[in-house]
């Protein structure tokens, strides 16, 4: 790629050609060994093999030879927490100051993005930080993925997100503290006033949580059901903590659009994934990061301890699931252990789990924008969707591990521009 079309791509080149690349779809086809893609206004208006390619007559657009590298959709993390740095408890993120994690939060989204990652859903945050990070995204002021952002996790006395002591109050810590389905409702119309896109409750206790362990339900099915009522009736999602087995029963018949974690789930629970349109985001860097990290963090035995228990259970349930044909869809959760950029360290443990590497890829493209609910623009390289795309080195069927090494990402397309990559210089970087 010569300078002249690279800086006329960094700005968003209006029609630009992607040719000779090998392409993985987002939609779980098998490759088109030689193809382009075709963008024009930030769209996909063709993609096919080359054979088939007549460039545009009434306007020539960019032309880039990819040389026959890899072309993917730009990958979406489903769980995120860009506030996240390296905390070992979530005692340690209520200590977190809002303006530390607003700080934390916009140098992460830059790391995401470089690492090939150009939407993300951030599922708890402290104060406000998301919705604010997104709005800064979308207008140019910072780099970084596109952001579907939640509030603070939404959780009961004892919960989760319940970490601080009783005569202890705050605005903006991690978690808002409810009882009832009627605080339920309260909660999340504020949430709604204060600019979400989707709501993520606690629905069982967590492993780095002081009070509740993972096997344990905290919030009632009649909480769960008046939650997710009154997000769908102001045209919000609605991501589910679901570690225990009640906890996902509740949440898969209450209607939720994704079980986070999924660690127990019986045959009710895989029947009731089959009846409805819920997508697993089973986060697995969250169980290897604390079995693999727990003992040189020095993180606390009740981590380490839980997580030994947690390990056959969810890799059972996530293999069952896959059997079942529920959709799977990839969430890192990372940033206190594994660093914010590592993202696609989540398809090497899929992989390990029992994905082939397509259907990995397709958890964090294709399967991911449904998760989202954003399965017509997003997620694919097909005509209509948003022109966010990926060219990397090698073959990620080969080894999936190939998209963690980010000297292999060439380019980052977001919304037709380029926006991050070996190939896109320093302007890219903010250099």
């Amino acid at each position: 790629m010569n300078d002249a079309v690279r800086e006329r791509l960094l700005v968003g080149a209006p029609r630009a050609a992607f040719l000779h690349g090998r392409l993985i779809d987002g939609l779980g086809h098998p490759p088109v060994e030689d193809g382009y893609v075709l963008v024009d206004e930030g769209r996909i208006t063709a993609v096919g093999p080359m054979s088939a390619y007549a460039p545009p007559r009434d306007d020539v657009p960019e032309t880039v030879d990819v040389e026959g590298r890899t072309v993917l959709p730009g990958l979406i993390d489903c769980h995120a927490h860009l506030v996240y740095t390296g905390f070992k408890s979530l005692e340690d993120v209520d200590r977190c100051p809002v303006e530390t994690a607003a700080i934390n939060a916009v140098l992460n989204a830059e790391a995401v993005l470089r690492a090939g990652y150009t939407t993300i859903r951030d599922v708890g945050t402290i104060g406000n930080v998301a919705v604010a990070v997104r709005d800064a995204i979308d207008q140019g002021k910072i780099r970084g993925p596109r952001v579907i952002a939640s509030g603070r996790i939404i959780g009961p006395t004892s919960g989760m997100v319940d970490t601080l002591p009783s005569h202890w109050e705050t605005c903006c810590g991690l978690g808002t503290i409810v009882d009832g389905p009627h605080e339920m409702v309260r909660a999340i119309r504020r949430q709604i006033k204060d600019g979400v896109d989707n709501v993520k409750l606690g629905a069982s206790g967590v492993e780095v949580g002081p009070h509740a362990y993972t096997w344990m339900t905290t919030l009632s099915e009649e909480e769960i059901r008046a939650a997710v009522s009154e997000a769908h009736r102001w045209g919000r999602t609605v991501a589910i903590h679901c570690q225990s087995y009640d906890a996902a029963r509740f949440a898969l018949r209450a209607g939720a659009d994704t079980i986070e974690h999924g660690t127990r789930l019986d045959d009710e629970a895989i029947d009731l994934f089959r009846r409805s349109r819920t997508v697993l985001v089973p986060t697995l860097s969250t169980l290897f990061s604390v079995l693999e990290l727990g003992e040189r963090l020095n993180l606390l035995p009740k981590h380490r301890e839980e997580m030994a228990v947690n390990r056959p259970l969810w890799l059972d349930s996530l293999r069952r699931a896959r059997e079942a044909g529920v959709p799977i869809a990839a969430g890192g959760d990372i940033g206190n252990r594994f660093p914010h950029g590592a993202n696609a360290r989540e398809l090497q443990y899929l992989v390990e789990a029992g994905l082939t590497p397509l259907e990995a890829i397709q958890a964090a493209t294709g399967t991911a924008a449904l998760a989202l609910r954003k399965e017509a623009s997003l997620g694919a390289l097909s005509p209509g969707r948003v022109a966010d795309l990926v060219v990397l080195d090698g073959d990620p069927l080969a080894d999936i591990r190939l998209l963690q090494d980010r000297a292999r990402i060439r380019i980052v397309l977001q919304g037709g521009r380029l926006v991050a990559g070996t190939l896109a210089g320093p302007a890219a970087r903010g250099a």
